[in-house]
C-alpha cells in the first residue's frame, strides 16, 4: 500500500520515499498515532484506495499473527502489510509479512523494523473494524481437505 497523503494531509509524500519512513519513525517513535490516506491495491479488500488510516505505536513491542503493521523493508521503505508468521531465527524474533491481495511473502524482517499497527480504517466517513483473520489460507485449505477425504469413497 502506498500513501498518497502525508501524515498531516499534505500531497506528494509517499510510503517509499526516506521522509515518510523518517517521520513516521519520529511520530510513532513518541507514542504519537498519524493517519495517512492510502492507495495501492495490495491490502485489498480491507484496505481500499482513498482510506484514511491511523496508525497507532506499538509500545509493549507485541505483534500478533493477522495484525496490520507500517515496517520498514529491506529496501528501506515504508510498507502496509499483514504479519503472517512470527519466528525466533538465529535469536532474533522476526516477522514474515504479506498483503490480503498479494499471492507471495514478503522478505522475513526483524520485529525492530515494525514503526507501528494499523488501528483503525475510515472509508467514506464511517470506521471500518481491524479483524485479524482467524485461519490462514493454507488451514482453511487443509481443513477442507480433510472433509473431502472424509467423503471419498475407496
Amino acid at each position: 500500500m502506498r500513501a498518497y497523503d502525508g501524515i498531516k494531509a499534505e500531497r506528494g509524500i509517499h510510503l517509499e520515499s526516506p521522509d515518510f519512513l523518517e517521520r513516521s519513525r519520529q511520530m510513532l517513535a513518541k507514542n504519537n498515532s498519524m493517519q495517512i490516506f492510502m492507495s495501492g491495491g495490495s491490502m485489498r479488500p480491507t484496505i481500499q484506495d482513498g482510506d484514511l488510516v491511523t496508525i497507532e505505536a506499538i509500545s509493549d513491542g507485541k505483534v500478533n499473527q493477522g495484525d496490520i503493521v507500517l515496517f520498514e523493508s529491506r529496501f528501506e521503505t515504508a510498507v502496509i502489510h499483514r504479519v503472517i508468521k512470527i519466528e525466533r531465527i538465529a535469536g532474533k524474533k522476526t516477522i514474515t509479512t504479506r498483503g490480503d491481495a498479494s499471492t507471495q511473502n514478503d522478505c522475513s524482517i526483524v520485529v525492530t523494523n515494525i514503526l507501528g499497527r494499523v488501528k483503525n480504517i475510515e472509508r467514506a466517513g464511517e470506521s471500518i473494524h481491524v479483524a485479524r483473520p482467524h485461519k490462514t489460507l493454507s488451514i482453511w485449505l487443509q481443513s477442507i481437505w480433510k472433509r473431502l477425504k472424509f467423503w471419498r469413497v475407496e
